[in-house]
């Protein structure tokens, strides 16, 4: 009897003590599975539509810049004149030494004196001025079209590498683009769906037109947009959207959900109102949530808000469930 009665008390102190344990509040979302929908997001900048990169011959510094970031150019308009300081000067000095000596050989013949000392230094100078002067035009960059001129062209006075450095950008404003890295998985999902794509300001505001969207390589997407208006400015940065994105042979987890241990990686899941702590292996990334590989399946709801005080076990109250 006495043996009874310690298991009963050993027991009811047991139930008394969970059913004490407050709930702790949180917010689950379910893993998306195959044959769901997302909305991908992507934060970019506006840039010029048809860019073309435009380089320098000659290496040496900018030394000239006759345009303001953001210009309209006609094809044809001096940009830039790129080139070595020290010849600049050289050739601004043999240029007033020129001037000089050619005022005194006046002076020399209006006194009828010798002047073949200062008809030499003449000829001198003037060949050397065409040297420098021909080295400087190797340096000059005209606009290969007409358009628009980016944002985040070289400075004056900055560093050129001869076919390698971009001094500036030119294309149109109208339409322009926003372009983002993608995942390989991301672009598959992309390519097989139809989404539709918007473009958000940074106050949350959505832009009236729709875009449309286009891969530049395997790791790059551009989204385009009419701007007839001129409201997409360039070097803005946006949010693009892409809603409707079917999912095909994959799980998501959403990134909020995950949390890392040792270099592995977990989440809790609501089970019969209670955490239960997996250990799952992800794959690529999209947008803001991860490919499963293993460890959840589809239709499991995974924490996503409220994990601070979560444990094994730890009862809770689902405040919403997506």
């Amino acid at each position: 009897m006495k043996k009874f009665y310690t298991i009963f008390l050993v027991m009811m102190i047991f139930f008394t003590g969970c059913s004490n344990e407050p709930l702790v509040e949180v917010k689950t979302e379910k893993v998306l599975s195959d044959g769901g929908t997302l909305t991908i997001s992507h934060d970019g900048k506006i840039s010029l539509s048809h860019e073309l990169m435009i380089y320098s011959n000659v290496s040496g510094n900018v030394l000239e810049k006759y345009f303001k970031d953001g210009d309209e150019v006609e094809e044809g308009q001096k940009l830039f004149k790129v080139g070595n300081q020290e010849a600049e000067s050289e050739l601004l000095q043999a240029k007033a030494a020129l001037g000089e000596t050619m005022t005194n050989l006046t002076k020399e013949m209006a006194k009828k004196n010798p002047v073949e000392d200062l008809q030499a230094k003449i000829y001198e100078l003037q060949e050397r001025i065409k040297t420098l002067e021909d080295e400087s035009a190797a340096g000059m960059i005209y606009a290969p079209i007409t358009g628009q001129l980016g944002i985040d062209n070289v400075q004056l006075g900055g560093a050129v590498l001869a076919n390698e450095t971009i001094l500036a950008k030119i294309g149109r404003n109208n339409p322009v683009v926003v372009r983002f890295e993608v995942a390989t998985t991301e672009k598959n999902f992309l390519t097989a769906s139809n989404p539709k794509v918007s473009l958000k300001f940074s106050d949350g505001t959505t832009y009236p037109r729709a875009g449309t969207i286009k891969f530049i390589d395997d790791k790059t997407a551009e989204a385009t947009f009419d701007n007839p208006d001129g409201i997409l400015l360039l070097g803005n940065t946006a949010q693009i959207d892409l809603d409707g994105v079917k999912v095909s042979n994959a799980l998501l987890v959403p990134e909020s959900a995950v949390r890392q241990r040792d270099g592995e990686n977990f989440v809790f899941v609501e089970e019969d109102n209670k955490a239960v702590l997996k250990k799952i292996s992800l794959g690529d990334k999209v947008s803001n949530k991860f490919i499963v590989n293993d460890g959840l399946k589809s239709g499991d709801s995974v924490v996503v808000e409220g994990l601070t005080n979560l444990r094994e076990g730890t009862p809770l109250s689902v405040i919403n469930d997506k």
